[in-house]
């Protein structure tokens, strides 16, 4: 069995392969994905005094205004006249690349800062003596460029940083006055210290969690010592959890230790299993070969239960006619067997965000691999706080199986605290050092934010880039916080920032939001229908403005909100009438995906409003979620066959028992059907293991 399904689904899952290309569509040179993928892949980062990368990029002086003056037509022209000097500039030692928008890079690799500045005088002078010629009237106009130039091992030890320190130069030869070429290294930071601040601040360490720090070190250490370990990652909305296990993971040495990160999915919290596919697809895709090899061994019913948690293995009647409890015993024996191969008997870590929203079923194999002791295992989890008050609701996977088996298998709770103003100063000094704080500004910092470190990070933006904290020679300093200057809400902070987008970029934030906390640029340009180039120029625009951050991963950029908070806000912010206009157009685009089985299941394919944990905790099983009336009943049918539920009709008006694998299913087709006079007993997923 070749596996063509598996292997096609593995690389593009969560993606639109339609929009994975290299070359940019308007001027036919490679793209920013072609140039993240070089830097994270065919570059040798350890060999770069052998063998040094340099960036030079650039944009075009004043592109709006040539918009703006000859036409939207003319600035295209404009852009493809730059790609073909690029091109020239460049000749077969460089790359010409088409970062976003009028922003372009020559990638050279194996060539030091000064061949760099070369090329780039090269280019200068090619754009002064060859103005943009107009094809479909006649006339020219001439064009200028801003240029900064970089290099590594000089400016920089990554791709990340690389492309930072040539966007600094950039910005710095445009503040000297444009056309003309700045170097990396040749710049006094203070002129550049608000892109220095807000680097800075990008790559700091998270503030006040050395404590917490120390337990997660030394859970590490047991595990060295291949003990399985436990951890959950505590704390309310805005605490950091998400940057913690980030952090955790970032400072892991390279070892022969499996490294996956996944994290749950509300949409999927009574789905049988969902999360143990996210962790196979980790797992297949950080194999050589996909875990090919190990899938041919396997015999035609260990394929046959696998393909309930990866469809993509084909589909098989031979066992289906086993009774209910056979199968459900298969499966969960299947996979205790196979992890335990796939990842060779190696030590795996295994960091799960949001474990609040994992299925019952994944959480009794993650038990039971623990208790096996057939590899070492540690579990580091991000978890909103299960302490507060729950009301009369049904509890939730996670809470069950704390309460019934946090002794067995010796699960340690790390509870993330507000941050005090001592915290925030340390913080500070270790961001800016030698800064000199005044009088109290810690404690109005930790006073107006409540601790609450997504919102500290928030304000310090701010500050940087209201210029109340600045660099004066070599001394960082802050102003006094005059009253009142202080923002008293996360919501008015994160809102003057969406206020500050165009309305194409709001547009793209809006329908960004549709999709939840994270989506990709392949995703997010495939639905929105603009050019990638367009929606690269929102990306950077967001993450400028600290509404989102930006990582490439397999090919495609994932664009991830800077924290729940801050994406429930700026759901919130949008209209009812353009909300159901963009679950309605996000949905048939999924739809079209989950068709191509590039979505692994159907319950994301709604793209229901992002609940909030509050409104999560409190919303019953059959009460109906606020975007249900984003779902027309048609499509809504359409889902439940597509995942294969059970339908069961005992006249053409009344449905008996529906089989349905997520709780978003169960609120909307409850409504639809009480609103319809039907009857509907739920009944719910048949896929739990029966051992607890």
């Amino acid at each position: 069995m070749e596996y063509k399904d598996l292997l096609h689904f593995l690389q593009h899952v969560g993606k639109d392969p339609s929009r994975l290309i290299f070359e940019d569509e308007l001027t036919g040179i490679y793209n920013r994905r072609f140039l993240l993928n070089y830097l994270q892949y065919k570059v040798d980062w350890e060999g770069l005094e052998s063998q040094p990368v340099s960036l030079i990029m650039l944009d075009v002086d004043h592109f709006k205004q040539i918009n703006d003056t000859h036409g939207h037509d003319a600035g295209d022209q404009a852009l493809v006249w730059v790609a073909a000097l690029l091109r020239e500039a460049a000749g077969k030692k460089g790359h010409p690349i088409r970062y976003a928008g009028d922003e372009f890079i020559i990638l050279l690799p194996r060539l030091d800062k000064q061949v760099a500045r070369q090329v780039g005088e090269k280019l200068l002078e090619l754009v002064h003596t060859r103005p943009v010629l107009l094809e479909e009237k006649e006339g020219e106009f001439p064009i200028t460029l801003s240029i900064g130039v970089a290099s590594a091992p000089d400016d920089a030890q990554n791709g990340k940083d690389l492309i930072h320190s040539a966007d600094t130069a950039l910005y710095y030869a445009k503040k000297a006055g444009r056309d003309q070429l700045a170097s990396a290294g040749d710049i006094s930071p203070q002129y550049v210290f608000d892109k220095t601040a807000l680097h800075q601040l990008e790559q700091a360490k998270i503030a006040g969690r050395e404590l917490h720090l120390k337990h997660v070190a030394a859970a590490l250490q047991k595990f060295e010592e291949r003990q399985n370990q436990f951890l959950i990652v505590e704390g309310a909305a805005g605490m950091g959890k998400t940057e913690f296990l980030q952090t955790v993971l970032k400072n892991l040495d390279k070892s022969d230790n499996w490294q996956v990160a996944v994290r749950g999915n509300p949409q999927e919290l009574f789905r049988p299993y969902y999360l143990t596919t996210n962790i196979l697809i980790e797992i297949l895709n950080q194999k050589p070969d996909n875990g090919v090899s190990l899938l041919e061994s396997l015999n035609p019913k260990e394929i046959f239960y696998l393909s309930h948690v990866l469809p993509q293995l084909g589909e098989t009647d031979d066992y289906s006619r086993d009774n209910e409890r056979t199968q459900r015993e298969g499966l969960f024996t299947t996979l205790v067997h196979f992890i335990p191969k796939i990842l060779d008997k190696r030590p795996l870590l295994l960091f799960i965000d949001d474990l609040d929203f994992a299925d019952e079923a994944t959480l009794l194999l993650l038990r039971r691999l623990i208790l096996d002791h057939s590899f070492p295992i540690l579990i580091c989890a991000a978890a909103t706080d299960t302490h507060q008050e729950r009301g009369e609701r049904q509890q939730a996977p996670l809470e069950r199986f704390y309460a019934t088996y946090c002794k067995e298998l010796d699960i340690h709770k790390v509870s993330l605290t507000p941050l005090t103003a001592a915290n925030i100063a340390e913080h500070l000094i270790v961001i800016f050092p030698k800064m000199e704080l005044p009088q109290n500004f810690e404690t109005n910092l930790a006073q107006a934010t409540q601790g609450n470190p997504l919102f500290l990070n928030e304000i310090l933006r701010k500050l940087v880039t209201d210029r109340k904290i600045s660099l004066v020679g070599n001394q960082w300093m802050a102003e006094p916080l005059e009253e009142g200057y202080l923002p008293k809400s996360l919501e008015e902070i994160v809102n003057q920032k969406i206020a500050a987008l165009d309305e194409e970029n709001r547009q793209l934030l809006d329908q960004a939001s549709t999709f939840g906390e994270n989506v990709s640029l392949s995703m997010l340009s495939g639905s929105s229908q603009e050019m990638e180039t367009k929606v690269l120029e929102f990306v950077d625009e967001a993450v400028a403005q600290g509404l989102v951050s930006s990582e490439f991963q397999l090919n495609d950029e994932i664009i991830r909100f800077l924290g729940k908070r801050v994406l429930d806000i700026t759901y919130g912010a949008i209209e009812d009438d353009r909300k159901q206009e963009l679950h309605e157009h996000v949905g048939n685009y999924q739809e079209v995906l989950y068709e191509q089985r590039l979505i692994p299941s159907a319950a994301i394919i709604t793209s229901s409003v992002p609940p909030t944990r509050k409104k999560l905790a409190t919303t019953n099983r059959f009460k109906p979620h606020p975007a249900t009336k984003y779902l027309m009943p048609q499509r809504l049918f359409t889902i439940l066959r597509r995942d294969q539920l059970k339908l069961h009709r005992r006249s053409p008006r009344w449905i008996k028992t529906v089989y349905l694998s997520s709780p978003q299913y169960c609120v909307h087709f409850s409504q639809w059907c009480v609103t319809s006079n039907f009857i509907l007993p739920v009944v719910r997923p048949s896929l739990l293991p029966t051992s607890r």
